[in-house]
């Protein structure tokens, strides 16, 4: 049953104690001696499970196997409270959680971390998942806060965190090594091999994968109902395919440790229209660098720091439905971040963490034609910092944790961030009458004070109570605030804003049921989203803008529990109900009011396992466009129609040391019954009106050896 309490109890980091123990390791402990055990959690401090500030869910090496998950993707599909939805573009897909999507251009509200180093790309300050290809194979945890944590994270922290932890040793000394080689639909192949070497005083790890996959394969006919003269014979086939080469390097000696990792990935998809040809390309290539070091000065006081080095190249090609089109968009950025933190424990009643933060991007660019475009404002266009200039952005963090009893625990964060000032120069055309230049300048951001509040109270060994609030900011990026000042007449981009109120309720019904209840309640102001806007000479303009107030209410209802021994189960229910106050009328596009999921493993012997789950989606409006044209002559319709609710199953059959010790295969079938659904019409390809089909039934071998 323990392994079932991980998803609920569990969140960041287990660093601060790998030596100590190991996710093995807490897989036996008693209930009891599980909820003592520290970890480094998403205060980036080491608390108690139970007195973790926040709503956390964690997945384990063991539950990846168990289910026999083959992607990252799949494994936030089975996050309660996140769905997904896939339209078919190089950047999809894209994940919703608490009732919210956003329909901009890039994925800026939930932070992505490899090992604690954030993924973000600088120009538009996203977080795209296709660009961040950690194979599955190496993934040791997913841990995931939902929430606001800009205390912690600072501006992006908007609906949560995902940090996939990929770089666990054994305690045992010496090397140890994995191989697998994976198989299946869409011509789907990924190689994986791990080794580590574990010392007294440290360790070295070494990860690497390759991985390509042809993608779906669907008559074009089946996604648009309105003929643009394509349909024919033509397919999505050989225009969604992905490649990916992921390679990391990670280690400690002593007190200092090290992450180097590098990723490439090729994704096909469409933007904005069908294609003829191979479908638009997204190439991303990045690197990241991170040193760390930390000390226990005393019994009372200890400090780590960490230096970060990224960067990140995307080159963007543009396919259409003419032969003569074609485009092509550059973007490049460099940045470096410095971190510093202190623990001090004065007394056993209280505790004071502070952080300081610093990130400079000295180097932001895009360059972007389109040829065949009718708009200026795609003709050889550039965007780049002004030389001399750059993006930094500062904060200062702190949290108080008050016991004034063992029962009870008082948390009170705080967080000042600022975005510094700088001069941008951007330029479009191609001849002299259409040539603009532009050279806008960002005065200093007004520091933003960031809030967070916490009681926590624990009246046994079988009840915790926890009363959450907090707050996020998300700043316009880089690419969006030029791109607003290049067009003349845009209102100002202003600062997203999201306050949340959480109730959660944690209560063993027994020693082998475990059932948790968290309320929430949302307030969002100034989302960045697609909105439409009125000209003076009354025409309308479709742009990226600031979409007013929302609010979410909603409950997560889960249910662990282990019948018996070999059998296991997981079930968890959320109801969101989302409103925006612009347009009380409509329903919210993107924002499915039930979700559902349901986990159950059983251990048929010791050497197999079985695997079965399932999520619910309900259904969902696509975007309100208050400019579409309807037959009567009256303007708003919706992009398509809505999409159907939908229930998906998945089974897998795990087998362990089946040819000699070491030796493990697996067979996973995801979308048992071959279920039809739909993801809903999104902004980015509004062409494909029916709405993008998911997956269709997959199956996938993996075999590999441990040694």
């Amino acid at each position: 049953m323990k392994t079932f309490l991980y998803p609920f109890l569990l969140s960041y980091s287990f660093s601060g104690i790998a030596q100590e123990l190991t996710v093995e390791d807490l897989l036996n402990l008693s209930l009891e001696e599980l909820m003592q055990v520290k970890v480094q959690t998403a205060s980036k401090v080491a608390e108690k499970i139970g007195e973790i500030p926040a709503s956390v869910v964690l997945m384990t090496r063991k539950d990846i196997q168990r289910y026999g998950y083959t992607s990252l993707a799949e494994i936030l599909q089975h996050i309660s409270g996140m769905y997904q939805l896939d339209y078919y573009a190089p950047g999809s897909p894209t994940y919703g959680i608490r009732g919210y999507v956003s329909t901009s251009a890039s994925s800026r509200n939930i932070i992505i971390l490899i090992n604690g180093v954030s993924q973000v790309f600088d120009y538009d300050a996203s977080y795209v998942l296709p660009a961040t290809p950690v194979p599955v194979e190496a993934i040791d945890r997913v841990e995931i806060v939902r929430g606001p944590l800009s205390v912690v994270y600072g501006s992006g922290a908007f609906f949560g965190v995902i940090n996939l932890i990929t770089n666990e040793v054994p305690k045992r000394q010496g090397v140890a090594s994995r191989v697998s080689v994976q198989g299946g639909n869409h011509d789907t192949f990924r190689w994986f091999g791990r080794t580590s070497y574990v010392h007294a005083n440290g360790h070295l790890l070494l990860n690497t994968s390759t991985y390509q996959t042809a993608g779906l394969n669907i008559p074009y006919r089946e996604l648009e109902s309105k003929p643009m003269g394509l349909e024919g014979d033509l397919t999505t086939g050989g225009r969604l395919e992905h490649e990916e080469d992921y390679l990391e390097l990670s280690g400690r000696y002593q007190n200092i440790s090290f992450s180097l990792t590098h990723n490439q990935s090729a994704k096909e998809g469409f933007f904005s229209r069908p294609t003829i040809w191979e479908g638009s390309v997204r190439r991303v290539d990045t690197t990241h660098l991170q040193i760390g070091y930390q000390q226990v000065l005393s019994d009372q006081l200890s400090w780590n720091g960490k230096l970060t080095y990224a960067n990140a190249e995307i080159k963007l090609t543009h396919d259409g439905e003419t032969a003569n089109f074609w485009g092509m968009q550059n973007i490049k950025a460099t940045a470096y971040e410095g971190e510093l933190n202190m623990l001090w424990k004065p007394q056993p009643t209280f505790d004071l963490s502070s952080g300081l933060y610093y990130r400079q991007a000295p180097k932001v660019s895009t360059d972007l034609d389109i040829p065949s475009n009718k708009s200026s404002t795609v003709h050889q266009a550039t965007q780049r910092l002004q030389d001399g200039e750059e993006l930094a952005t500062w904060a200062w963090s702190s949290q108080l944790n008050y016991y004034p009893n063992p029962r009870w625990k008082g948390v009170v964060g705080l967080r000042l961030e600022q975005s510094l000032g700088y001069s941008a120069f951007a330029e479009q055309g191609y001849n002299a009458s259409e040539y603009q230049r532009f050279t806008p300048h960002y005065d200093d951001q007004k520091i933003i004070v960031i809030p967070r509040l916490a009681a926590i109270y624990t009246p046994n060994e079988k009840h915790i109570f926890k009363w959450l609030y907090g707050k996020a900011i998300n700043t316009p990026s880089f690419g969006q605030n030029t791109t607003a000042r290049v067009n003349p007449g845009l209102p100002k981009l202003e600062e997203e804003e999201i306050e949340t109120w959480e109730f959660d309720y944690l209560t063993y019904l027994s020693p082998r049921y475990l059932l948790s209840l968290n309320l929430f309640r949302n307030h969002l102001q100034n989302l960045l989203t697609r909105t439409t806007l009125v000209t003076a000479s009354g025409q309308y303009l479709n742009i990226l803008g600031n979409a007013g107030k929302w609010v979410t209410n909603g409950m997560e209802l889960s249910l662990l529990a282990q019948p018996s021994e070999r059998l296991q189960l997981e079930l968890g229910v959320t109801y969101q109900h989302t409103e925006d106050h612009q347009s009380p009328d409509l329903d919210v596009s993107y924002s499915p009011p039930w979700l559902g999921q349901f986990k159950l493993a059983y251990q048929w012997s010791p050497a197999v396992n079985v695997g079965l789950t399932s999520y619910y989606v309900s259904e969902m409006e696509p975007y309100f466009d208050p400019s579409l044209k309807n037959a009567d002559g009256s303007l708003g319709n919706r992009v398509g129609p809505a999409s159907e609710d939908y229930l998906i199953f998945n089974a897998n059959l795990r087998f362990d040391n089946w040819l000699t010790k070491g030796t493990f295969a697996n067979v996973h079938v995801s979308n048992l019954f071959d279920q039809e659904f739909r993801h809903p019409t999104f902004t980015i390809n509004r062409w494909i009106d029916k709405g993008a089909l998911g997956g269709d039934r997959s199956v996938m071998v993996t075999v590999g050896y441990e040694f």
